[in-house]
């Protein structure tokens, strides 16, 4: 067995010189500043959350009009859609607003951040459990945290649920391997709350617990503990189920399962995960990763080391999820980060026949004394961080967000148009990364008829036409008036209002305008006329 295979046959040894422990959680100390500088730093591009939640925001609402029960629909983008999501997340932004008296809007900038950056922490507690080791647990809270795909989906306006499921998914895996390993009553109980956590968190981060729990100890069960490790995975996802019953009872007796079905069904998709899978879509990020491309290279060196755990759980994750893949694959690929670099800090640094070692001497003397591990470190961390900051301004980076004419835009629509006016909003980007689309009906109190968000709680087949809907319309973008003529005929929808955005939606980098046929053939349309041209939009009725 090599010096960093896991296992559930050895209990880790987490004790060690108390100069060695100092040294540990130095080093932790510096990993999670550098993780929560690099998913707060986005922050400041927006006043408002980056990216999405708007459907977010009006769900903590309604859940706060409700007297914090949950109802039975929510009000956002015309109020048609189950009121099914996991509500964990909602809970906590409401009970924030309702506590503190401000607006979701501010709670969905910060929290999703703060969850992300206390991953990283749980991600160091997992890697130090399956491990066996500390600083291996370092090594790989450290690649985690340095891994844009880690946070990128995180720390946006919608991360209040997926940076929590994350958190607690990982903490629930850790807690999972010390259940198999130790086989004690009070792990099963800890490993059922947590799951069940999870699954009220975010049913993503539920899939990949469950495919987690199964995996890792596929290949690490001691031959006569396998009977005991099933029942007891078995009797702790019974255990979650309970604690996710109260939200799962709701849902299905105001609305059946079909929400719940129908919202599985989007995620999952073999053929793409497939697809993913070949194409190392897991390594591609909007700028060349590092930490990614040391994992890739881990993975490798694993197969051929026939270590098969990690790489299968790498594999299944995607192949599951391919929706969400990308993000849980940081787990495993950070944990293949450790006998790469694992290698070079042993060479550089030896445990044995040296002054100054981990052991014995503190970082700062070890550094001095090794200043080719420190030259590895700065470099590493130069690395990182510029790659932290391309991805933050990347165009096809979510990390962009809501500017203060768009908002002005959307207030005026408010003060100024009929309740029951319906709005095209035309961006030319893609559904999930179109801040714009989601947040229109929260800013602007009207329905947007191409808005996607919250269709996959209204069945699969609702989902898949309101995409089609949505892609058509943004194809818009490049065409020109005409265009809206024939996808609202062509989808048997009544002319609705036109909202152009301005300026560069999607970073630096992106076009000033992202409709300009478009606007200009609009402008001279005898189906439309101008009510609003002013900071953040151009804004068009119908003269029907």
């Amino acid at each position: 067995m090599s010096y960093d295979e896991p296992t559930l046959m050895t209990r880790p040894r987490l004790r060690g010189p108390s100069v060695a422990d100092l040294n540990v959680w130095f080093v932790l100390l510096v990993v999670l500043l550098l993780g929560a500088v690099v998913r707060i730093a986005p922050l400041s591009s927006s006043d408002y959350p980056l990216n999405d939640g708007g459907l977010f925001a009006r769900m903590s609402s309604d859940l706060a009009a409700n007297g914090f029960l949950i109802p039975g629909f929510t009000g956002y983008n015309g109020g048609a859609i189950p009121f099914a999501y996991p509500p964990l997340g909602l809970y906590l932004t409401a009970g924030i607003d309702t506590l503190l008296g401000v607006d979701p809007i501010e709670t969905l900038r910060w929290l999703p951040a703060a969850f992300s950056a206390a991953s990283v922490l749980a991600m160091y507690l997992l890697a130090a459990e399956l491990l066996r080791s500390r600083w291996r647990g370092v090594i790989a809270a450290a690649a985690f945290a340095l891994m844009p795909r880690s946070y990128l989906w995180l720390i946006v306006g919608g991360g209040a649920t997926r940076a929590l499921g994350l958190f607690f998914a990982l903490l629930a895996v850790r807690q999972g391997v010390v259940m198999l390993r130790h086989l004690r009553s009070r792990d099963i109980v800890a490993t059922a709350i947590l799951g069940g956590l999870t699954g009220l968190a975010h049913p993503q981060a539920a899939v990949f617990l469950g495919l987690s729990l199964l995996t890792v100890p596929a290949f690490h069960i001691a031959p006569g503990r396998r009977v005991a490790s099933v029942v007891r995975i078995a009797l702790a996802a019974v255990g979650a189920l309970l604690v996710a019953s109260p939200w799962l009872l709701a849902v299905v007796i105001i609305h059946g399962p079909a929400p719940l079905l129908a919202a599985g069904q989007t995620g999952l998709d073999l053929g793409i995960g497939a697809s993913q899978l070949l194409g190392l879509a897991f390594a591609d990020t909007p700028v060349f990763d590092l930490m990614t491309a040391l994992g890739v290279l881990g993975i490798l060196v694993r197969i051929a080391r026939r270590q098969w755990m990690i790489p299968v759980w790498l594999v299944l994750t995607i192949l599951i999820d391919p929706r969400a893949g990308m993000t849980y694959a940081t787990v495993p690929l950070a944990l293949s980060v450790v006998p790469i670099l694992g290698e070079l800090i042993a060479r550089m640094a030896p445990a044995h026949g040296a002054t100054a070692t981990l052991e014995a001497a503190t970082v700062p003397v070890v550094l001095r004394r090794h200043p080719a591990l420190a030259i590895l470190a700065v470099l590493l961390l130069f690395v990182s961080l510029r790659t932290a900051a391309r991805t933050a301004v990347a165009e096809t980076s979510p990390l962009h967000g809501l500017q203060p004419d768009h908002v002005a835009a959307m207030g005026w629509v408010r003060d100024n148009t009929g309740a029951e006016a319906t709005f095209s909003v035309v961006t030319g980007g893609s559904w999930e990364r179109d801040y714009l689309s989601e947040w229109f009906p929260v800013l602007a109190r009207r329905t947007s008829v191409a808005t996607v968000q919250g269709s996959e709680w209204r069945g699969f087949s609702a989902f898949l036409r309101r995409l089609a809907i949505y892609r058509q319309l943004q194809e818009c973008g490049l065409g020109t008036a005409a265009c809206l003529g024939e996808w609202a005929k062509g989808w048997e929808l009544p002319q609705s209002y036109v909202f152009l955005p301005k300026a560069s939606l999607f970073g630096p980098s992106s076009p000033t305008d992202c409709c300009p046929a478009l606007r200009e053939t609009l402008m001279i349309s005898a189906q439309y006329r101008v009510i609003y041209d002013g900071p953040g939009a151009t804004i068009f009725a119908p003269t029907d």
